[in-house]
């Protein structure tokens, strides 16, 4: 039973798993929780050279990792924006399903492709009197199939999947590297995405994928366009002011020439850090995934029933292998209980059986020793009983006229006396003998006879133990 309660209890600890690309290869931050709390977090990385596309085919290589060996428990992958079509927008309501309807309606709407072969997703950034902020997001079905087919094969369920970009923006605020200013300018260069991102107030308003390389020599002028007409067309929206200026996360510091000539065609001061200066991307997108808000979740819905059931049976099969152990254990017992008995019982039929003619023997004897003491006990014979019967007569005129004595019935005795009163004072006697088992039958009657008045009387007197029969 200890070990059923504990199977159970198992089923509600989890582990947590983020994975990322990263340029050369692969990382993760792992976290296990349990009732007792949450342990401390593990990040691990390894270093393959990994395809671009994560196609099937493409990872069909001896020397691939398998992802089992790592990856514990829920696991949650990031998308790069480039796969992702992304947008902010106020929507008329604060009700959850109403919001989610209008995501669906919005989604089509600027789609290039049909909203079946999308998976879409949401989360609120701002909730206000009447209105929502809502950051939408949607991706290619076939994208996210062609991911979970790669991780499946290498023995990993997907739990959750959730994009790149909001994973470095979680460490950004966290870390407080966001100014929180009306107008944020932030460009993203992790070696798999580069992205622009506009915020408001510290929430996203947009973002856009980047073609290129900032190693390009033309790279500054398209930047500069991408910034001005990026801000032209939420400007018509949001009224922003000017950025005060733009700062790029990248791998590596960026040259001072691009620096230069990025500021002189966009007019504002450009600054540069580098993501090494943030924990994981990992770790953001594990926080991201342990938070209780609702967030971006672009895993289809058939996978998280088909996940869902998946678990359902494991805990079933946990659960009826446990109870199946117990009553196999308990049944085991009682058996084990039944054959030490029946061992003793055989035990004791076998001394019964090698004792029975001595014990038959004994039985005789102690019969015919019975009859014996009754043959030579005179304690109820016919002249004790007699005598009794004298010993107890009251003083007076009483004379018997029969006395009749059987082992079975007793003693009858007949005859008379002076009047009734000195028969009942008999009678009374008789009563307390301890040798009669008191007075039965009796009667009383008065007869003349010679002209002489007497009482005649007749009274059975059954002895208190019978004697056996010999």
């Amino acid at each position: 039973m200890k070990d059923l309660l504990s199977k159970i209890n198992k089923f509600r600890e989890k582990t947590v798993t983020a994975v990322c690309r990263t340029p050369d290869g692969i990382e993760w931050t792992s976290v296990k929780i349990s009732q007792e709390g949450t342990e401390p977090v593990s990040q691990n990385r390894l270093d393959i050279d990994l395809p671009d596309s994560l196609a099937s085919e493409d990872l069909e290589t001896n020397d691939f990792p398998n992802f089992a060996d790592n990856f514990k428990g829920e696991v949650t992958v990031a998308v790069q924006a480039s796969a992702l079509l992304m947008r902010t927008m106020d929507f008329p309501s604060t009700d959850p399903q109403e919001v989610a309807d209008m995501v669906g309606f919005q989604i089509d709407k600027i789609s290039p492709f049909p909203i079946d072969l999308l998976a879409v997703s949401h989360e609120m950034l701002s909730v206000g009197a009447d209105t929502s902020r809502v950051l939408m997001s949607a991706v290619r079905r076939e994208q996210i199939n062609h991911i979970g087919e790669v991780f499946e094969k290498h023995g990993i369920r997907i739990h959750s999947i959730d994009a790149r970009v909001l994973g470095w923006l979680n460490l950004l605020q966290h870390e407080k590297r966001l100014t929180g200013n009306e107008c944020e300018i932030i460009v993203i260069d992790d070696g798999i995405d580069l992205v622009l991102a506009v915020l408001h107030n510290g929430q996203p308003l947009t973002f856009r994928p980047l073609a290129g390389s900032l190693n390009d020599p033309e790279i500054p002028a398209e930047l500069a366009y991408e910034f001005s007409y990026t801000l032209t067309t939420l400007d018509a929206e949001y009224d922003l002011p000017a950025p005060e200026n733009i700062h790029f996360w990248t791998l590596e510091h960026l040259p001072p020439v691009f620096v230069s000539e990025l500021s002189e065609k966009t007019g504002v001061t450009i600054e540069n850090s580098t993501l090494a200066e943030l924990p994981p991307l990992s770790e953001g997108i594990l926080r991201r995934t342990l938070s209780a808000e609702p967030h971006i979740e672009l895993i289809p819905a058939e996978w998280l029933e088909q996940e869902k059931n998946r678990k359902m049976r494991k805990q079933f099969a946990i659960l009826t292998g446990s109870i199946a152990a117990v009553w196999l254990s308990i049944l085991l017992i009682f058996l084990s209980v039944f054959k030490i008995r029946d061992m003793k019982l055989a035990s004791v039929q076998k001394e019964a059986a090698a004792i029975a003619p001595l014990a038959a023997q004994a039985a005789q004897n102690k019969n015919k020793l019975e009859k014996l003491k009754a043959a030579s006990d005179r304690t109820y014979s016919s002249l004790e009983c007699l005598r009794e019967a004298t010993r107890l007569l009251p003083a007076g005129d009483i004379e018997f006229v029969s006395y009749n004595y059987s082992k079975d019935k007793g003693v009858t005795l007949r005859g008379t006396g002076r009047d009734k009163s000195i028969i009942t004072d008999f009678y009374t006697t008789l009563n307390k003998s301890d040798l009669f088992d008191g007075v039965r039958n009796e009667s009383v009657t008065e007869k003349t006879t010679k002209g002489v008045r007497r009482a005649v009387f007749s009274v059975t007197l059954p002895l208190s133990r019978k004697e056996e029969s010999s």
